[in-house]
This record gives C-alpha cells, sequence and structure tokens, in this order.
C-alpha cells in the first residue's frame, strides 16, 4: 500500500481555480521588496504572481506569509544588495524565521505554492553576489537565501547564482525540486586552496517530510544536498554535483547531545565530480537519536576524495581535543546501503575549507586512497551494508583503493552483512549474508520504490 503522505501529494496535484493576478512593479533605481510584498499581499489566495523580465533589488529581506493556492512565474531575477554591510545589517535586524544554519533572506510560507523559473538561463535567478564574501573570508552575519515552509509545493527551474553560504531550506510537506540550478564556484579559486572558498554553500537543506529533487546541477563548496534533522520520506535524484561538494549528505545531526532523526531517504543516480565525499553521513560526539533506511545508489565519482564516508563521531577539530561522550551515547545508524558506486578518486583528501591543523574532516591513516571510512560508534550501526563499488584512486589500479575501518566497533553479525572486510587497509569486497533486519529491509525497500515510481508519475503530471 503506498504511504498516505504520497497520497496527499497527488491530492494536492488536482488543479484549482486561481481568480487573482498580479504583476510584481520594478524600480531601475528603488528597492524592490516593497513591490514584492505588496504584490503577496494583494494576491495572496487562489492568484498568479509574475516577475517581469527585469533585475529586481530584493535589498531588504522579505517575508512571504500565508500564501494559499498561488503561482508565482519568476520572469526575472532577484537580486540581493551587494553591499555586505547592508546585507549584515539587515540579516540582524529582520523578522524571518531563522532555519537551521542562518536567518533567510527569503521566507516563504503557505500551502499549494509554486515556483516557476525560467526557460531562458538569464532568467528565474536569485543572485547572492557572494564572491565578495568569499574573497576575504568573511563568514559573519551571513543569511540563507530562501526558506521553502510550504505544504504542497513546487519549485521548477530556479537558478542561485553566487550564493553567500547556504542556499534553500526546505522544512515543509509534499514539496518537489525539478531541475535545480546552483553557481556557487569562484572565479579566482580552485578547490584546493582556501583563497576565495565557497564556505557553507549547500544546495539544498532538507528537513521537511515527502520531499522529491528531481534534478539538480551545481557547483559549490558544502553539500549539494543535506537531509537534515526531522526529514523523513526524502527521495534525490538525477544530479550532477561539481566544483568541491561535501556530498549527498545525511545530517549532521546530534550536535550538543540533541535527539534528532531521519528516516527514509533515496539517494539515485548522481555525479560527484571534485566532490570531498561522495556519499556522507555526519553526527556529533554524543549525539542521540536515530537515522533509518537510507540508500545510496548509482553514483558515478569523478576525482572525489572519499567516496564513502561515515562518521558518528565527529567534532570541531579546530577547537580542540575530542569532548569526552560522558553520556556514552551515539546518534544510531540502521538500514544504511551504498550500492552501484564507480569511479576514480581525487589526489587530494581534503580541500580549502581545510583551514585549522588537524584539517576538519581529518581522520587516522587518511590519504587519498580511501574508498570507505567508516568511524563508528560501538554497537549503534546496524543493517549498513556496501556492494558493488568500482573506484579506484588517480592514476592507480582499482588493487591500490583502500579502507578505513574498525571492526571491534562494529555490531555483533555485521561483518556478514557488510559487504567489504571491515579492516583498515586494502578494500575487500565480501559476500553479503542474510540477516535479521534483512525482512524490514525488503519491505523499505519495496516502500522506497513504490514512491519513487509515484513521485516520477506525478512529476509527469506537472
Amino acid at each position: 500500500m503506498l504511504p498516505f503522505s504520497f497520497l496527499l501529494l497527488a491530492a494536492s496535484l488536482i488543479p484549482k481555480t486561481r481568480s487573482a493576478e498580479c504583476t510584481v512593479a520594478h524600480s531601475a533605481t528603488e528597492d524592490d521588496s516593497p513591490s514584492i510584498l505588496k504584490a503577496f499581499t494583494d494576491c495572496q489566495v487562489d492568484s498568479v504572481i509574475t516577475f517581469s523580465k527585469a533585475n529586481y533589488s530584493a535589498s531588504t529581506p522579505v517575508s512571504l506569509t500565508g500564501l494559499k493556492n498561488v503561482t508565482v512565474h519568476l520572469n526575472g531575477n532577484l537580486l540581493l544588495p551587494q553591499n555586505v554591510s547592508a546585507v549584515q545589517h539587515s540579516i540582524n535586524t529582520t523578522l524571518n524565521q531563522p532555519s537551521t544554519y542562518a536567518t533567510p533572506w527569503f521566507y516563504i510560507q503557505g500551502e499549494d505554492v509554486s515556483i516557476i523559473g525560467s526557460d531562458d538561463p538569464e532568467w528565474g535567478a536569485f543572485h547572492g553576489f557572494g564572491e565578495q564574501w568569499w574573497n576575504v573570508g568573511n563568514r559573519i552575519l551571513r543569511p540563507q537565501l530562501a526558506t521553502f515552509n510550504v505544504t504542497n509545493g513546487l519549485l521548477r527551474k530556479l537558478k542561485v547564482i553566487k550564493p553567500i553560504a547556504w542556499g534553500w531550506n526546505l522544512p515543509g510537506k509534499n514539496l518537489r525540486v525539478e531541475d535545480h540550478f546552483v553557481d556557487a564556484a569562484p572565479h579566482n579559486g580552485t578547490r584546493d586552496t582556501t583563497v576565495s572558498f565557497p564556505f557553507n554553500t549547500d544546495g539544498l537543506n532538507l528537513s521537511g517530510q515527502n520531499i522529491t529533487v528531481d534534478g539538480y546541477y551545481g557547483h559549490n563548496g558544502d553539500d549539494c544536498i543535506s537531509v537534515i534533522n526531522g526529514a523523513k520520506d526524502i527521495v534525490a535524484q538525477n544530479g550532477f554535483c561539481g566544483f568541491s561538494s561535501h556530498g549527498l549528505s545525511i545530517g549532521s545531526l546530534g550536535k550538543g547531545g540533541a535527539v534528532q532523526t531521519v528516516q527514509n531517504v533515496l539517494f539515485k543516480n548522481w555525479t560527484m565530480d571534485g566532490a570531498v565525499y561522495g556519499a556522507r553521513f555526519k553526527s556529533w560526539t554524543g549525539g542521540q537519536g536515530f537515522a533509518d533506511n537510507v540508500t545510496w545508489e548509482d553514483i558515478t565519482l569523478v576525482g572525489v576524495s572519499t567516496g564513502i564516508f561515515i562518521t558518528q563521531n565527529y567534532y570541531d577539530q579546530d577547537k580542540g581535543a575530542r569532548p569526552t561522550n560522558t553520556n556514552n551515547t551515539s546518534t544510531k545508524v540502521s538500514n544504511f546501503k551504498f550500492k552501484n558506486f564507480k569511479g576514480s578518486l581525487a589526489t587530494n583528501w581534503t580541500d580549502g575549507t581545510c583551514i585549522s591543523n588537524p584539517c576538519w574532516n581529518f581522520v587516522q591513516s587518511i590519504d587519498n586512497t580511501k574508498a570507505i571510512i567508516f568511524d563508528l560508534f560501538p554497537g549503534t550501526a546496524l543493517n549498513v551494508s556496501v556492494e558493488n563499488i568500482d573506484v579506484q584512486p588517480h592514476d592507480l589500479s582499482s588493487n591500490s583503493t583502500t579502507v578505513i575501518c574498525d571492526s571491534s566497533a562494529l555490531a555483533p553479525g555485521e561483518q556478514a552483512t557488510l559487504g567489504f572486510l571491515c579492516k583498515t587497509g586494502p578494500l575487500v569486497a565480501t559476500e553479503i549474508k542474510a540477516s535479521s533486519g534483512a525482512g524490514k529491509l525488503a519491505q523499505s525497500g519495496i516502500e522506497a520504490m513504490l514512491g519513487l515510481i509515484l513521485a516520477l508519475v506525478l512529476g509527469s503530471l506537472l
């Protein structure tokens, strides 16, 4: 039987009447934020709102709330201020609701809301002018670009150009993102240097429920997709991550001992080019809660530092030694599957975010031959499997591929279902044997596949 959440999404796609139309007024010399607010107030319900083919100056943060049955056509562009001090002052004083990482410049809330970009590569974009921040390493009072806190929503063909930091935050329900584009690569820097590095330029932060991302192309300096606390029933498929992405990520979770959860996530058909990680799970030392039923499948690696990475013991290495895990707890991991990874590793195991000693992503024995790193908390990772991994270091044979894994941290019986020998050294594939959790895994896989099929069908109707 299909999950109820998917039936809700299907119901939300039934055509609804939109009786009002508003065109957002544009000024060539003044802040367009008041005009944006006016249009979204006048056409708050059962409406179509259109941005003309123009560069709108969103010089102050805006909160667009109470929307119901609204379609927005972004035929133009939205531009943040180019004055760094002005952005910092505005984001420090705005009443926009903060997200997990920062306060958004655009806060959008409502029900049955669609924002449609443009087929023209020059339009349908949000310009953050982030390079002036990256060039001087300014990471103070940075905004997130936008929060889309909507039930039954669509983001289609939107472009994010040089964001200051984090892109879109999605805490809503029954959401679909299509053909999303992110350009957060510097003109005067590389992935391996700190010069003009685009710190924290996450593409999408997903904390909501029943979200499908279908079609993503981006260059950035942090997670392409970050699935964070509260997320449930997520499908992210058909994407490309370039420059120096930090991967298709779950987390971080459990900071400060927090109880946090993620459930039912599928990453499928991605190319990771120059990334630090292909697939990543990160939870903090002493965290609580769980991440359950997560699959990374059909992933191509092109010059990636580490193909597959799990840590349940993360901490800020630039702030001193690992803190004592006084409660002896960890964010539990269960029913993780890594399947069909192919490609090559990079010559550098880190990137330009490495500004501390030791580096934030340093683990003992790390080098540029690691296809898999499992940094587990003893006995708390269950039904984790790795299957069909064909990854080799740069200019070396597949026989040179290695792993980091401590067998003493495995739960009883986990080696039999893991798919590789948990021992720091060469990657040695092993047979995956059935376990007591096999039935649950099979059922989870069926539900994920049914959900994926329905999401694809619904997408074709939009």
